[in-house]
């Protein structure tokens, strides 16, 4: 199946598969320069896909390979829209950017979408596994996950574990087989209530609660700090704080305070400008050695 998916006017797609870590991450996959992005995606029912999306003009091509009914057409392309925010409305920190004269390159360049998982909970648990240990360390576990408890797709590799398959686990062997040290019974916790129904992560997207509320409520759920939940409500296009961590503040140090450590408080007043979004802009800034233009620089891939 091929099919080409509708993009926003100025969509930039290196930009949006580079935007952070992600895109290093399995079930993810990158071309050469980020010409093309494949991941493995749950099927409604049972099983797997494996999809390619790669640029194409003004729009997206997804691609995978044999026939598909029109079930799983419509979940391939739900989730190809929602992997690259295509439907995220950039208005208020493009507007914020052009008033920013050092800051003006993010509306010219298209970015601040970031790159997000097929699910919210993939997104969840993912991030989770960032907190409080290097990058090589979120790789190793995160491969681990997938290959033991991800299902297995049409054209090869696996999807993220559904939430059943997490929960069905359990924290011993979520500790003791993918290693997730301390974090094992938070996962465990947040499976077993994303499984039985008693929270909702896709439901996120569509809360009317004020991202503030809906931070409030993130932040009682297992695991999940304000970085987590800062940087989850980012990836929901919801953004709401700095979503701040050590690596955030010792660049922030470099760039824009002498190598000298910077208060929250005042960093927070560095892009007060840009309202909700900006965490999102404090990001781009940080994040802006990544790239020679829209291509990809050598700088992207030292993200720990």
């Amino acid at each position: 199946m091929k099919t080409s998916l509708e993009a926003p006017a100025g969509f930039a797609f290196r930009r949006t598969v580079l935007s952070h870590g992600w895109c290093l991450l399995p079930p993810f996959s990158l071309g050469p320069k980020a010409s093309w992005l494949e991941t493995v995606v749950g099927m409604p029912g049972g099983g797997a896909r494996r999809i390619r999306l790669a640029p194409d003009r003004d729009a997206v091509r997804l691609a995978t390979s044999g026939r598909v009914s029109r079930r799983e057409r419509e979940a391939l392309v739900v989730s190809a829209r929602r992997i690259l925010n295509l439907d995220l409305d950039l208005g208020p920190l493009h507007g914020a950017a052009r008033g920013d004269p050092g800051l003006a390159w993010i509306a010219d360049a298209g970015a601040g979408r970031m790159l997000r998982s097929p699910t919210i909970f993939e997104d969840l648990v993912k991030l989770v596994l960032t907190t409080n240990c290097s990058w090589a360390l979120t790789t190793r576990m995160t491969t681990t996950l997938v290959e033991r408890y991800g299902e297995e797709a049409r054209g090869g590799g696996r999807a993220f574990p559904r939430p059943e398959a997490i929960a069905s686990a359990g924290a011993r062997a979520l500790r003791d087989r993918v290693r997730t040290g301390y974090r094992a019974p938070y996962l465990a916790s947040l499976a077993s209530s994303v499984a039985g129904g008693e929270v909702d992560p896709e439901a996120w997207e569509r809360d009317p609660r004020a991202p503030a509320e809906l931070r409030k409520e993130l932040l009682s759920l297992p695991g999940v700090g304000p970085y987590v939940a800062e940087n989850l409500l980012k990836l929901l296009g919801r953004p709401h704080g700095l979503a701040l961590d050590s690596w955030m503040r010792a660049k922030y140090a470099a760039l824009k305070n002498g190598g000298k450590p910077a208060k929250d408080a005042a960093i927070a007043r560095r892009y007060a400008r840009f309202g909700d979004f900006a965490g999102v802009a404090l990001w781009l800034e940080l994040t802006s050695d990544w790239f020679d233009g829209d291509e990809p620089s050598l700088s992207w891939e030292t993200l720990s």
